[in-house]
Parts: structure tokens; sequence; C-alpha cells
């Protein structure tokens, strides 16, 4: 009888590379059971690879169109809540009017400007929200906050109305001394002409306005650095909506042509004649100011109109993405308990493997004399 002999060190390098075999594959079980995912879609797929790429790169743009619809929900609600208090404080000042009437007592006079005063102030705080640190009253411009603060010191507001109030008593023939000299017809005149500049029908002139801004728009140059252009926000591959308004709108000037002239002109200083003008003229222009072309509930409509269709839209791109998640699922996915189940038999092969190891190395003659 022949015998032969298997040295311990190729036993070992046996059983070292089964070790390594082993401690690989439990990686990838690893990975699979903590990702639920294949862990070489490549090897798994074959040539289906490609078709679960397309799908997460749809996916990928279904979401980012998704976080763009939730930005333009988040700034057309907030400007639909803006617009409908500014229409609360449209209906605020016309019930100063009404409740006014053609009251010539101080303290009735005191109140109605009161009233437009703080209306004009919570207007202009509405115009200036901002979402994001976006405001969504700005147009395009949306780091610029659109209203002027008439109130402040040295507003250029507050200049632009005094300066045409004094240009246009100066230039009458004769020149009017006075606000208590100005007749109704005199205080509907200018009203007109300032009006007419609010709303960027007339343009600026020099004088008395200096002859680098003649020909400029009124609003636009001291009121408002707001961009014309709305913002615009794609929510589906064919859908692009504007995201917001503006405050260069008719509905917001003629909000604030009707507080100003009544803030500044129902005073006690004026006749009776001219501040029952100025008090009509205010209950004439606020009431554009909500219910006209291009008004503040005009805005409303129409940025709920927005609202709906991104709701609506939201909804289809929601639907698409849960239908391409669970084809990409069904493709890239691993059964979690098939998956934990091999991450145990690794474990187990592994400790196996350890212990046989121990029980080699532990082999000599030197046992055996």
């Amino acid at each position: 009888m022949k015998t032969s002999f298997i040295s311990t060190l190729s036993v070992q390098t046996t059983m070292r590379n089964s070790i390594a075999g082993v401690q690989r594959e439990m990686v990838k079980a690893n990975q699979e059971a903590v990702t639920m995912k294949h862990a070489d879609l490549g090897v798994t797929l074959g040539a289906s690879t490609s078709r679960a790429l397309d799908l997460s790169r749809e996916i990928s743009r279904i979401e980012s169109l998704l976080n763009t619809a939730s930005l333009a929900t988040t700034r057309l609600e907030s400007a639909e809540l803006s617009l409908d208090n500014m229409n609360k404080l449209g209906l605020d000042i016309q019930s100063a009017i009404l409740t006014l009437g053609s009251s010539t007592d101080e303290t009735s006079l005191a109140t109605a400007r009161q009233t437009m005063s703080a209306s004009l102030a919570a207007f202009t705080d509405f115009a200036n929200t901002s979402v994001k640190g976006e405001y969504i009253f700005a147009g395009i411009n949306t780091d610029v906050k659109p209203m002027e603060d008439y109130f402040a010191p040295g507003s250029p507001a507050k200049a632009a109305f005094d300066t045409e109030l004094n240009y246009y008593m100066s230039s009458q023939v004769p020149p009017i001394p006075s606000l208590s000299a100005m007749t109704e017809d005199q205080m509907n005149d200018f009203l007109d002409d300032l009006e007419a500049k609010f709303n960027g029908t007339a343009p600026l002139t020099n004088p008395p306005h200096p002859a680098a801004l003649a020909g400029q728009d009124l609003w636009t140059t001291f009121f408002s650095s707001a961009s014309d252009e709305n913002m615009k926000s794609r929510i589906s591959p064919t859908e692009v909506i504007d995201s917001s308004t503006n405050a260069n709108s008719a509905g917001m000037r003629n909000f604030a042509f009707a507080s100003i002239v009544s803030m500044e002109l129902l005073q006690t200083s004026v006749s009776q004649e001219a501040r029952e003008a100025v008090s009509s003229r205010t209950n004439a222009v606020i009431n554009k100011a909500m219910n006209g072309v291009d008004s503040i509930n005009q805005q409303r409509t129409t940025i709920g109109i927005s609202t709906e269709r991104v709701s609506k839209v939201e909804e289809r791109l929601q639907a698409q993405e849960d239908i391409l998640t669970k084809s990409l699922g069904y493709m890239e996915n691993v059964d979690p308990e098939e998956a934990a189940t091999r991450l145990n038999t690794m474990k187990t092969l592994l400790e196996t493997a350890y212990t046989v190891t121990a029980k080699i190395q532990q082999l000599s003659l030197a046992n055996f004399l």
C-alpha cells in the first residue's frame, strides 16, 4: 500500500481562498439586505440594464418637476393669500369713505385718514411678501423688494406726490396759494392728471421732475421696483405657468393712488367741495382696484386657476412616478427575506471556515511524537 501526504499549507491556502470568497459574497448580501436592491445591477439584469437606467432617469426628471410644482404652489398660495388681504384692505377704505360721507368734523376726517394710512402700510407689507427669500410680487426681479415704503423717512414716493401737488398748484394761473383755495374743478383736474401718471397713461414731465426722468412712468420710477414680467415655472414637460403676479398691475397702482390721495387730501384745510371730489374719486378708484381690469380680484382669480392647474399636474406626475417606481422595483429590488437569509448563511459559512482553519493550524507532528 502506497501512502502520500497533503501539506497543511495547501489546506490553509484553500481555506483562505474559500474565506475570501465567502467574505465577498457576504459584502454583496449585506448591501442587498440594507438597500433592498441588487448589488450589481449589470450582472443581475444583463441586457435589461439600459431599461432600468432609463426608468431611473425618468423618475429623476419627474421628481424635479414635482419639486418645481411644489415651489410654484407655495408661491401661488402665498400670492393668493396676500391678494385676499389686499382686497379686505380695499373694503376697509370703501367703508371709511362711506362712513365719512360729507362730514366736516376733524375727528371723522382724522379717523378716515388713519384708516387710509393703516391700509396703505399693510398693503405695502403684503406687496413685499417673500417666499424662501424671493419676493413674489417683484416679477422676475425676485431679489428686489417691489414696493417703496411711502412712510419711510426720505421716501421717494412721498416726495413724488408732494412734487406733483406743489407743481400743479404753482403752475395754475393765477397760482393756487394753498389747499384751502383749491376749487372742486381744480381738485378733479389735479386728480385726473395724477391718476393718469399712476396708471402709466401719462408720463413724468420736466418740470417738476428732473429732465432725466421726463417721459418715464411715475409708478415704476418712484413706487415700484418690480418687473412687468412674471416668474414662470415649468410644471410638466409641456406646461409653463406664471407662478406669481407683480406690483405693477393696475389693481395695485389704483389701490396706492386711492389710499394716498385720501390720506393726504381729506384735511380740514381743504374746502368741502374739494374734499367731496377726493372722497368720490377714492371710492371710484378703490372699486377699480378691486374689481376692474387687471384688478386685485382678477389677479386672485388668475392665481387660483394656476394653483388648480398645478394641483392637477402634481397628481398626474405623482401617479406616473408611482407606476415607474414599481416597474423599476420589479427589476432591481431583491426579496428582503431572501436577502436576510442569504446574509445569515454567509455568516454561518464564514464562522465555520474560521473554525476549520483554526483546527488545521493546530495540526503538527509534534503533537503525535
